[in-house]
Parts: C-alpha cells; structure tokens; sequence
C-alpha cells in the first residue's frame, strides 16, 4: 500500500488542486443556492401578497354588505393559482367572515398572528408560507385576508440545484 510520502510532487499537487476545487465549488453551490432561495422566498411573499391585496379589495363590499357567499365565491378564484392551498377572511374582531380550501377539513384557521397595529405580515412554517393582508376601505380597515400556500416551488427548485 501507497503512503503519502510515496507520492510523486505532481500526485501531491493534482490531490490539492482537486481538493480545493471541489472546496470552492461546493462553496460556490452553496452560497448560489442560499441567495437563490432568499430571493425566491421574498418572490414568493411578494406574489402572493399580490394575490392576497386582490381578494381583499374584490370583497371589500362584501364584507361592508355583510356578504360572505360574495366573499366566498371571491375566494374560490384563488383555487386557479395550484400553490394556494387555504384562504380566510376575517371581520375587524377576528371572526372569520368568509373561508375556501383545497382540502375539507381545513376550513376557518385561527386568527392567531392578526396584525393588530394595522401591518401586514408573513410567516413561513414548516412546508407552508401564511400571509395577513389587512383590507382597508376608505382608511379604514375592515377586515384580513389571510392565505396559506404551500413551498413546493421552492423545493423543487431546490432539488433542480441538488
């Protein structure tokens, strides 16, 4: 068996140089992926807040008429977009007014991370990103609009990169 002293100064020098290259290049990839990933979560905020501030602004009236089958029907629009999985919203007291699901047994989630200073928020957990929307009407807010999708984007793109 070979030993290190055994090599020749060219083994010696190739073994390093493809050391360090795989080094950098893994560095590369992962560094490539970490920016990849952020910039497509803020992508993904962005999109679907975007789809959040339409629903709102389409149910505005229903919820000034007191409407939720307006609001609903509202709602069901978003089952177009495959990645949505559930969509709620809530009165100005944290009553949920109108919902829709992809799934049956999800249907009025808790208002738990209401944005009650007036903001908007996200929150990514687990496989799913939960967005509040807050609906204004005139200045004033008269509901939340709250849709949660889910991240298969995000790990495709990331299995692409593996």
């Amino acid at each position: 068996m070979r030993t290190k002293r055994n090599y020749s100064i060219r083994q010696k020098l190739t073994w390093m140089n493809m050391l360090v290259s795989g080094a950098a290049l893994l560095l590369a990839c992962t560094a490539f992926a970490s920016w990849e990933l952020t910039d497509f979560r803020q992508t993904m905020v962005r999109n679907l807040s975007i789809q959040a501030q339409i629903a709102g602004a389409n149910s505005a009236s229903a919820l000034l008429f007191n409407d939720p089958d307006s609001a609903r029907n509202t709602l069901s629009a978003l089952k177009a977009a495959p990645h949505i999985l559930s969509a709620v919203i809530y009165n100005p007291s944290g009553d949920a007014f109108a919902s829709w699901s992809r799934d049956a047994a999800v249907r009025a989630l808790p208002l738990h991370q209401a944005p009650i200073n007036g903001t908007d928020s996200f929150l990514f957990t687990g496989d799913r990103l939960s967005l509040l929307r807050v609906i204004d009407f005139q200045g004033k807010r008269i509901g939340i609009v709250r849709i949660q999708s889910d991240l298969g984007e995000i790990n495709a793109r990331l299995l692409g990169f593996a």
